[in-house]
């Protein structure tokens, strides 16, 4: 048995499955997917009211858990805090 293939980070696939793992982790944030240089994806959530509440986060490569819930909290948290802070999900205000 091969091991499964993971499609590249750019890619339309992959664009709307990392949109549909957002809206349904993040639900009080809406996405915005950004451009990034070669074969790249980046994203960053914003509030009802515009204000940012993640960095940018940037993704390189399609990992097992890029698209989990684990996986999108790691990398958010690691891009680090807004002036805003958080999504709520992540116990943001």
């Amino acid at each position: 048995m091969t091991a499964a293939i993971k499609p590249s980070v750019a890619t339309p696939q992959f664009r709307t499955a990392l949109l549909r793992a957002l809206k349904n982790d993040f639900p009080s944030c809406e996405p915005h997917i950004h451009p990034a240089a070669g074969a790249r994806v980046a994203f960053q959530l914003f509030d009802a009211d515009g204000n940012a509440r993640s960095q940018l986060v940037t993704i390189s490569r399609h990992t097992t858990d890029t698209l989990t819930r684990s996986g999108l909290y790691r990398m958010i948290q690691n891009a680090g805090a807004t002036d805003t802070g958080f999504p709520k999900e992540l116990g943001g205000r």
